[in-house]
């Protein structure tokens, strides 16, 4: 592989490791298609991945999406975060589920959780771009 494919590949990684997340939130088909176009290692698509990075942030927020990527970066956390982390996250969810209150407030508990078990990557990503 020449040395330009592999610095092509390591900042379309870099950037999708940023975007991940928020590009699940906004459209999971889209996630996905940018996963398998990564794994194409021989051939990075630059154009292609970024029309999909630009695709997937023009869609309209969804609730069920939303949620997807929520269990997704909870992920992160369930098995370390103590009973009251949990009580409150899934607390905060039901308040979420039932329009009580914003988005925000309940990517702010996970926020703290990776502020608080130091998940540099959650903490780089754009996930959480408003809570900082």
């Amino acid at each position: 592989m020449a040395i330009k494919e592999e610095a092509l590949i390591l900042s379309l990684e870099k950037k999708w490791a940023e975007l991940k997340y928020e590009i699940l939130e906004k459209d999971p088909a889209i996630y996905q298609k940018i996963r398998t176009l990564l794994k194409d290692k021989a051939h990075p698509d630059e154009d292609k991945f970024n029309t999909l990075i630009l695709e997937a942030l023009s869609q309209e927020d969804q609730a069920g999406r939303q949620l997807n990527a929520l269990h997704h970066v909870w992920g992160y956390f369930k098995n370390i975060a103590t009973q009251e982390e949990k009580a409150e996250f899934e607390h905060k969810l039901h308040l979420w589920d039932l329009h009580q209150i914003k988005l925000i407030e309940l990517k702010q508990v996970l926020y703290t959780l990776a502020l608080k078990y130091k998940v540099d990557y959650l903490l780089n990503s754009s996930y959480f771009k408003n809570q900082i």
